[in-house]
Parts: structure tokens; C-alpha cells; sequence
């Protein structure tokens, strides 16, 4: 009674083989123990390589370096966007490092209107300042990737043991990052001597105009920061 309780011997048997077959079971006995119901093992999938910094970032000579990082060398040559010069005379004693372009410029429009008020504020003007970008083009996607950063940031290093400026003023959180923290310590306020290249600078990181503008509440930090250039406590 119930269902039908027949069934082939020779069909039970090869469904069983085939259930060992498919566990990985091709021999009768195995010399090494095997753990049935261990997990499989996935091999590890290998981070990405970072992206290379080149032994010489840039010649030695200043004239040279700029002649070679707006040319055909320059890391941003691939990027579809134009290369763009740095503005303000190259001899000048304060060095301003911004992070990139912001359309034709380094720094144009209402950003640069804003920062032209900052400089007038401790007494600079445009002229007399030297700006350049850790990146000279725009990025294709707006915004600097991790993996172009230790190329830009080598090719920065080169830029600050060259120039003749004694001050260097940093804007924006990247480039803030790339310069003063790359080892992931905190960005110190108020104006300090970095060394990382071979002679000594003073620097002072403030907020990007840009960023200042859509968080009015950070322009005091960066009064209180830029006070120190004026021989005030930031």
C-alpha cells in the first residue's frame, strides 16, 4: 500500500557515485585526511598595484620643470584636457598650491573672486603670487583619484624644493592631505616648516574657496590661519 517502493538498484547506485564524483571523491582511498565539511577555500584576489611614482619627478632645473610639466611629459598629458600654466610671476616668495583647475583657470570665477578677497586681506594681490595646481589639467571625472595622488604629490615635492618662495599657501583638503598628511596624520593649523624635499618651507593649509562658499562657518578657521602671515596667532 502507499507508493510505489520499487527501485533500481543500478540507477540508486550511480546517482550515489555521481553525489561522490561531484564532492571531489575521484579515487578510492586517499592518503592525506580531508576535512568533508570544511568550506572551500577561495584564492585570494590581489589588490590592485598602486600606481607607480617615477624615480625622477621632473628635471632639477626650475626653468626646465616648468618646460617639462606643461610638455608632452607632464602626468596629465592623457586626460583630454588642456594643461594649464601657472599664473603670477615664478620668482614670487609666496607659493599658492591648489588642487586642480576650475574650468579655464586655477582659480576663476566666484572662487576666484573670493580668493583675490582672501589675498587682499593680508595684504597680497594675484600678481604677486605664484599659483599652481597639484594637478595642471582637470580630471576626466571632476575630481582627483586616489591612484593619480603619489604621482602629483612627487611631482609637488620637486615643485616646492625648486621654487624660490619662502611660503607656501595650501588650499583645499586634497591637496592639504597630499602635502601635509600623507601618512594619515592630521593637517596642523597655522603656519608651520615642512621639509619634506631638501630645504626648509614655512606652509599654512586653508579651506578651498569653493568649500568656504557652501560652509560660510569655516572662513573664520581660515582668519584665524592666515593670520598667522601677518605675524598674528593662528
Amino acid at each position: 500500500m502507499g507508493a510505489d517502493q520499487y527501485h533500481r538498484w543500478d540507477e540508486l547506485a550511480a546517482s550515489a557515485l555521481d553525489w561522490w564524483a561531484d564532492a571531489g571523491v575521484d579515487v578510492l582511498v586517499d592518503e592525506e585526511p580531508r576535512d568533508w565539511l570544511a568550506r572551500p577555500v577561495r584564492p585570494a584576489v590581489a589588490a590592485p598595484a598602486p600606481a607607480a611614482v617615477p624615480a625622477e619627478s621632473g628635471p632639477a632645473d626650475y626653468a626646465s620643470f616648468w618646460d617639462w610639466r606643461l610638455g608632452a611629459g607632464a602626468p596629465e598629458r592623457d586626460w583630454g584636457n588642456p594643461i594649464l600654466p601657472p599664473e603670477g610671476p615664478r620668482d614670487a616668495d609666496l607659493l599658492v598650491l591648489v588642487d586642480q583647475p576650475n574650468g579655464d583657470s586655477l582659480l576663476g570665477g566666484a572662487e576666484g573672486a573670493m580668493f583675490d578677497r582672501i589675498l587682499g586681506a593680508i595684504g597680497r594681490r594675484r600678481g604677486d603670487v605664484l599659483v599652481a595646481g597639484l594637478a595642471m589639467a582637470r580630471p576626466l571625472a571632476d575630481t582627483l583619484s586616489p591612484d593619480q595622488l603619489p604621482v602629483l604629490t612627487a611631482v609637488a615635492d620637486r615643485l616646492l624644493a625648486l621654487a624660490p618662495a619662502k611660503t607656501l599657501l595650501i588650499v583645499g583638503h586634497t591637496t592639504s592631505r597630499a602635502i601635509l598628511a600623507a601618512d594619515g596624520a592630521p593637517v596642523p593649523r597655522g603656519l608651520h616648516g615642512i621639509n619634506r624635499t631638501d630645504r626648509e618651507l614655512q606652509a599654512l593649509a586653508i579651506a578651498h574657496p569653493r568649500f568656504m562658499m557652501k560652509h560660510p562657518q569655516v572662513k573664520r578657521d581660515a582668519w584665524r590661519c592666515l593670520q598667522s602671515l601677518l605675524g598674528g596667532q593662528a
